[in-house]
């Protein structure tokens, strides 16, 4: 990001958006010479593009995408605190995002090995359940 009076000229992508291509406004923590900088960007501002929908493993539903920001002016009232301080700022929503995110990745895992549990039980080869066997057993 450069600054040039009391806006912000950015030039740049981002990669990996949840919601990329419905969200309203992006986050965005750019590089300056002052640190970085957090800014709330509208979507819609002039120079932004939003990316194709990339193809998500197991998460199919996440509209996630990249975004390129080609010469966005972005106004000195969408400044996130003080420049240099943009990063404290993402580390401070992550902590508040990140664990959510676990939670449900540890409740995805849980559910996909029950599932493959109950499947072990039920499934039958050479008169017993696969889950006697020893190469599946060990798996779960």
């Amino acid at each position: 990001a450069v600054r040039k009076g009391d806006e912000w000229v950015v030039n740049g992508s981002k990669m990996w958006i949840t919601n990329g291509g419905v969200a309203d406004w992006y986050f965005l923590l750019a590089k300056s010479e002052e640190g970085f900088v957090g800014f709330v960007v509208d979507a819609d501002t002039p120079g932004i593009t939003v990316g194709r929908k990339e193809i998500n493993m197991g998460q199919k539903c996440s509209d996630t995408r990249g975004i390129t920001f080609d010469d966005v002016v972005i106004p000195n009232a969408n400044l996130l605190g003080a420049p240099g301080h943009g990063f404290k700022i993402a580390m401070k929503a992550f902590d508040k995002t990140r664990p959510p995110v676990a939670m449900g990745a540890v409740g995805l895992a849980r559910r996909a090995y029950e599932e493959a549990r109950n499947y072990a039980r039920e499934r039958k080869t050479f008169g017993k359940a696969i889950g006697e066997h020893q190469a599946v057993s060990f798996m779960l």
